[in-house]
């Protein structure tokens, strides 16, 4: 085999978000850049997100869009400094695909097609001279005296670089080839892989009624629990499904959740379904029916603040009958059905599995990764970026600019180092 002819400045495995940026950024900083994809066709689990919308980054400013990261915060303050929203916009808006802000603060692009993103990513590589190859497996990396050598295909072809990008992302979505081999290829190397387990994911529940529920959703309801010694409140929009419950709301809260899971404990959860109004306040809306719909039912007047199935479910927990007519109610049941709305009891038992999280939470350790360049502490000259690190955060674009800004990082330092 002729080595010359398979010899790089930089490899980047992995033809997501992070890697098609690195390996872009590489190639514009002048050096040979060849990127790894072992799926037919790379950008793949990239065109699924935001439900084919593709919600790239938030306008949160930096103070508080560290926020909306588990315990990574620290790690991604440099990547953010290099490469932020602001810099990703307009990288996308020079490659023809302009944004718009959306609720939030979610940066989505014009079309909403998520296509859009991938088409303009696979249109930078090519402008910045990538050699790119899909279907190409990587089996493992080649490190000789403690440096990286290269990488070796499934294939038995075998690439040459003293720089090798690891932008293989987690072990969600395996359907789109996130498979977890960058962690066997870290761990070849000598990194600890934190454990890894599910992010942003629906929860299974106890209570019975809510398979009655799926497909109901709720636009703005707020959870109340408690993590550790803390209370916490969390508001936001959720769905009911045919295991419990999903939704923005509780895939951001799914790390405290899953957290307190952890301790082998279920979790006691106290849902608001109807938080716009305090519970004074509904006690009026009841006395306004009373006054001029006396033989109205309760189903009917609960109805008008919440779907109606819910409602069922809400007129259960206060043992109340459904046909039992407004006018008729005491006090006590008022405040029954009240309570039902305010504080409807939930017992969250389990996360769904990885298979179907949207991201990984877990992975390669970042403290044996140098956060201003994204290099290994333990290889010189092996880099990681995406969700193949140990970095996770909440909805609303958060992931994606942090695969996006790591990648952007190690492109460059792989570069100019």
């Amino acid at each position: 085999m002729d080595i010359q002819a398979n010899k790089y400045d930089v490899i980047v495995v992995g033809g997501g978000a992070a890697g098609m940026i690195a390996a872009g950024r590489a190639a514009e900083c002048g050096k040979s850049v060849l990127l790894l994809e072992k799926n037919r066709r790379m950008g793949m689990k990239l065109k699924l997100t935001g439900n084919g919308r593709c919600n790239v980054t938030n306008m949160a400013p930096l103070n508080t869009f560290t926020e909306h990261y588990f315990d990574s915060a620290p790690f991604l303050h440099n990547a953010f400094s290099v490469f932020y929203n602001e810099e990703l916009i307009a990288l996308l808006r020079n490659l023809g695909v302009p944004t718009k802000v959306s609720g939030q603060g979610r940066v989505f692009p014009v079309s909403d097609c998520s296509g859009d993103i991938v088409h303009a990513l696979r249109g930078y590589l090519e402008k910045s001279g990538v050699v790119a190859l899909d279907s190409s497996a990587v089996e493992r990396l080649l490190i000789s005296g403690g440096c990286i050598q290269g990488v070796c295909c499934a294939d038995k072809r075998e690439f040459y670089a003293s720089k090798v990008i690891i932008a293989t992302g987690g072990k969600s979505y395996p359907e789109t080839g996130s498979s977890g081999d960058g962690y066997a290829w870290a761990e070849q190397a000598g990194h600890r892989i934190i454990p890894l387990r599910p992010g942003l994911v629906g929860f299974e529940v106890r209570e019975r009624w809510v398979k009655d529920l799926p497909g109901i959703s709720l636009d703005n309801a707020e959870i109340n629990f408690v993590r550790g010694t803390k209370k916490k409140r969390m508001r936001g929009e959720m769905i009911f499904t045919h295991y419990g419950v999903s939704g923005p709301l509780f895939l951001d809260a799914g790390a405290e959740l899953s957290d307190g899971l952890a301790l082998g404990n279920a979790v006691p959860v106290s849902l608001d379904i109807y938080p716009r109004a305090a519970a004074p306040e509904i006690a009026r809306i009841f006395e306004e029916a009373a006054r001029l719909t006396p033989h109205r039912r309760c189903k009917s007047v609960i109805a008008g603040l919440v779907p109606q199935k819910l409602a069922l479910v809400c007129l259960g927990a206060a043992r109340l009958p459904a046909e039992k007519q407004i006018h008729a109610l005491i006090k006590n049941e008022k405040s029954c059905l009240i309570n039902s709305l305010k504080a409807l009891q939930l017992t969250i038992l389990r996360p769904r599995p990885l298979k179907e999280a949207m991201v990984t939470r877990g992975g390669v350790c970042t403290a044996e990764i140098n956060p201003k360049t994204m290099e290994s502490r333990i290889v010189p000259g092996l880099y990681f970026c995406g969700e193949v690190i140990d970095v996770a955060g909440c909805c609303g674009g958060f992931n994606l600019q942090a695969a996006f800004s790591t990648g952007f990082v190690a492109g460059e330092s792989a570069a100019l180092k």
